[in-house]
């Protein structure tokens, strides 16, 4: 029994290290927008996925654009949620968002096991999800009998860890779970999208509004067939932006040189007379 379940093991493991076998083409990986299906050289995977810190053997595929759109509107491009608040922390109707897409693009790539497979293993039978439902209770309760007499600051706290709680109850899979399934099923860990500086995008829309083209074609690299649009579409709405800024600028030095003539130009007092 023993022999069979050590060879069972071995076929795994020898997929998963063909899995990241490309064979020699001149590159290990193809350059240009091509399908997530051609650039990790096969439709099915098998990956050391993490639980909860540990790793577990997971057969995935690779989602094709077509399957990704029909996930949700996320865009693998995000430079900086604000330039102006860099620190400034999604809402809880945005990380709700986000988790939903997550949530899809896991149930698309996990072959075997099927998502809804570990749905019917954690369930209330998982002891952790169980301990987390009667905290929440606990912490509900005590919120509704406390929240009179509750600073601020206890009330933002409590607040917190319950809308934590109902994440964590709300979605079945852990969060390094879902994070790594979602870098995975979008490419990121093959694509160059997460390179392309704000320099970069606007040059590609400058050049590609003069020539009449699309911004992708003035940016090199290994993107999947997803990156193409998205590219495209962030790439023009930068350029916009740009541009909008920089006449408010040319505006704004207008009028504040005609303003400052105006302040400096002054009557002289006349000396005697009426």
């Amino acid at each position: 029994m023993k022999e069979k379940q050590f060879a069972q093991l071995r076929e795994l493991v020898k997929k998963e290290i063909e899995s990241h076998i490309i064979p020699a083409t001149g590159q290990a990986l193809p350059i240009g927008y091509n399908p997530i299906e051609k650039i990790r050289n096969g439709l099915f995977h098998w990956i050391a996925v993490p639980f909860n810190g540990t790793d577990i053997f997971c057969e995935l595929r690779c989602p094709n654009a077509t399957q990704l759109e029909q996930c949700g509107d996320i865009s693998n491009i995000t430079l900086q949620k604000d330039e102006k608040e860099p620190d400034k922390k999604f809402s809880y109707d945005e990380i709700i968002k986000i988790r939903n897409y997550q949530e899809e693009l896991c149930k698309l790539v996990l072959n075997r096991p099927t998502f809804d497979h570990i749905g019917t293993l954690v369930g209330d039978n998982d002891f952790v999800i169980s301990e987390k439902r009667e905290e929440l209770k606990r912490i509900e309760k005590y919120f509704q009998e406390n929240k009179n007499t509750m600073t601020e600051v206890e009330k933002n706290t409590t607040d917190t860890r319950i809308k934590t709680l109902e994440l964590q109850l709300g979605f079945i899979l852990p969060d390094d779970t879902m994070a790594f399934l979602t870098r995975w099923a979008m490419g990121n860990d093959v694509s160059d999208i997460k390179r392309i500086t704000k320099e970069n995008f606007l040059r590609a829309a400058s050049l590609a509004r003069a020539h009449r083209k699309a911004p992708h074609e003035y940016l090199s690299g290994v993107f999947t067939d997803y990156n193409k649009p998205e590219i495209d579409s962030y790439a023009f709405m930068l350029l916009d932006e740009f541009i909008k800024e920089q006449e408010a600028m040319k505006k704004g030095k207008h009028k504040w040189f005609l303003g400052g003539r105006k302040k400096n130009v002054t009557l002289p007092k006349q000396s005697g007379g009426k």
